[in-house]
Parts: C-alpha cells; sequence; structure tokens
C-alpha cells in the first residue's frame, strides 16, 4: 500500500521555489540577470505548465556547470528554511500512513536533488523531476520530463514496475488540482488549501476530503 503526498504547499505552507532560487543565486550572484528573465516570464504566462517551464529554466541557469558537492551549502540553508514551513498536520497524516503499514511517497514538481535533502528525517521516497548531469555535472537541462501534472501518474507506475510493486493507493493529498490524476489512483483524496479550494473540490471532485489550512 502507498500514501502519496505532493511537497509544496502541502507539506509544506507555501511554495518553496523562491527559497530554493534564493539559496542557489547566492552561489552565483552574477546570474541573476539571466534568471530575472526566467523569473518575468514565468509571472506573466498564462498557463500553469508555462510557469513550470520557466521556473524550470531558472533553476538550470543557476546549477548549469555546478556539482552536487558544490551545490550542498546552498541547499543546506534551503533544507533549513523549509524545515520552518512543514504543515504539523501533515506530518502526523504522514507518520500515521507509515504506522498503517503504507510506503510514503512525496511525489513533487520541485526539483529531487533539492528535495531529497528535505526529507531525511520522513521514511519516504521522492520522485520528483530530475536535471541531467553529465560526468557529474550538472548540464542545466531536464533529465525527461516535467514531474507535474499527468507527469507524476507516469512517474508512480515507473516507481511500481522498477521495484516491482503494485500500486495500491491508500490515500492521497495534494492543495492544487493539477494533481487531479495523481490523486484519482488514491482509495481516498484529501485537498488541503483555503476556502477557494473546498469550492473547486466541490466541482471537480465532490468524493474529496477537504482539510482548512486556516486558523
Amino acid at each position: 500500500m502507498q500514501a502519496l503526498f505532493d511537497f509544496d504547499g502541502t507539506i509544506t505552507s507555501r511554495d518553496t521555489t523562491g527559497i530554493l532560487l534564493s539559496e542557489m543565486l547566492k552561489l552565483r550572484p552574477w546570474r541573476a540577470i539571466g534568471m530575472m528573465w526566467f523569473l518575468v516570464r514565468m509571472v506573466v504566462s498564462n498557463d500553469s505548465i508555462s510557469k513550470q517551464r520557466y521556473k524550470n529554466r531558472s533553476i538550470g541557469h543557476l546549477i548549469v556547470g555546478l556539482t552536487d558537492l558544490q551545490l550542498s551549502p546552498a541547499l543546506k540553508k534551503f533544507r533549513n528554511k523549509v524545515k520552518t514551513l512543514y504543515r504539523p498536520l501533515i506530518l502526523k497524516a504522514i507518520d500515521e500512513t507509515i504506522k498503517s503499514g503504507c510506503t510514503v511517497l512525496i511525489v513533487t514538481a520541485s526539483p529531487t536533488f533539492a528535495i531529497s535533502p528535505c526529507t531525511l528525517e520522513l521514511p519516504a521516497f521522492v520522485l520528483g523531476t530530475e536535471f541531467e548531469q553529465r560526468g557529474g555535472i550538472y548540464s542545466g537541462h531536464l533529465y525527461g520530463e516535467n514531474c507535474y501534472g499527468h507527469e507524476k501518474v507516469n512517474r508512480l507506475y515507473e516507481w511500481a514496475k522498477s521495484n516491482n510493486i503494485q500500486l495500491n493507493v491508500e490515500s492521497a493529498w495534494s492543495d492544487h488540482f493539477s494533481d487531479l490524476e495523481m490523486l484519482k489512483l488514491s482509495k481516498e483524496r484529501y485537498w488541503i488549501g483555503r476556502e477557494q479550494l473546498r469550492k473547486l473540490m466541490i466541482d471537480r471532485d465532490p468524493s474529496g476530503n477537504f482539510v482548512s489550512s486556516e486558523g
């Protein structure tokens, strides 16, 4: 059995992309101008897929030519800041699902290299967006597809196949309806957010469970 969790806005109380970019930019501040061009394009984009594309280009722009060892100081600072954003409610849900015998999978559009260090204290597998390395050095390009929308479903089936496991999802959590296909794999679906999300859930997933992030 498995339990699925989105990361940004679900395990954390808000998106962590800005924190990641800020910490990586401190390693190479001269790359700020190029990064800002991608960020502007991300902000003015009208659809979520384009926003994801420019987010990844921003990340790629900052990591190109670096190794994991060179990125390590920035990722440690990122991890320390992100830990302060964890939702106690979600940490409790993760703990309960583990005790029930479920394998926890964190499925995120964020880069695996950044999220994996953040979840070392959680007995969980991270399926995220992969960035290409050539000889241990980041090329700045994606390795495969961005782990977003339907691609999250693809990654889950790939993970199950590679581990010779049958997908049997007991519960799944998210804060955004781009994850609807992923959550449809689950017997129990939990949407965490504000009143606007509850109204969307009533329309798009009336059998889902709404968890308020307010109060």
